[in-house]
């Protein structure tokens, strides 16, 4: 028997983008240059290449720097002002602004250090949610058991997730929720390779191995 799915809705798109970038010197992660295009450019490419189109981004320190990414972007900006190494209070600000800007719209909530994510990583996971069961609220990739991004989120869920008290957030939602999450085994690394350690950039620059890597010059 097919289970019923859910009626389609548009999906907005969030960027975590507020860390501080310690173990890697303390650089804006998201500035770092492919081929001449910063990872910020990269991700909001996939995103609209894969059709979503509403990009917002959660920034907090190197404001100047991010601030240039996301106007040459045309992505809105949601400035955070608190410890921006709190990634929960990065997802709990990004939910409540989702309710204010995108009223009616799904969430996919990433962080914003995916150097190997592109347009063919996002596509399936949009698929997948078009034809999830209609209990499903939430889905997560996960590879090799490892729980990756983009994180995809219902209304009703960013409902629920925004309502709960501090320090509650996505994560806290979802266990509460296991019935509603759908856990999507995937075998891509792009969902769970992100950037964090001199040593994650020097197996970046082996698994593009040909390609420009570096930091932005400073003025």
């Amino acid at each position: 028997m097919n289970l019923p799915v859910h009626p389609s809705a548009p999906v907005a798109a969030t960027l975590l983008a507020a860390g501080l970038g310690r173990r890697l010197g303390g650089v804006p992660k998201t500035a770092l240059l492919i081929d001449g295009e910063s990872l910020f450019e990269r991700l909001v490419r996939a995103l609209r290449q894969s059709g979503i189109q509403a990009i917002s981004a959660v920034i907090g320190p190197y404001a100047d720097t991010l601030l240039a990414l996301a106007r040459r972007c045309d992505v809105q900006v949601i400035r955070h002002s608190g410890p921006a190494d709190e990634l929960v209070a990065s997802q709990r600000l990004a939910v409540h602004e989702h309710l204010r800007q995108q009223p009616g719209a799904d969430l996919m909530l990433l962080v914003a250090d995916l150097p190997l994510l592109v347009a063919d990583d996002i596509r399936p996971l949009l698929r997948a949610w078009a034809q999830r069961p209609a209990r499903t609220q939430a889905q997560v990739p996960v590879v090799g058991g490892v729980r990756g991004h983009p994180v995809l989120l219902s209304w009703q869920a960013v409902q629920a997730v925004a309502g709960q008290p501090w320090p509650h957030a996505v994560r806290a939602w979802m266990l509460a929720n296991t019935g509603s999450t759908q856990w999507l085994q995937a075998d891509r690394d792009a969902y769970v390779t992100d950037l964090d350690t001199p040593d994650d950039l020097q197996v970046l620059r082996s698994r593009l191995a040909g390609a420009s890597i570096g930091w932005p010059k400073q003025p």
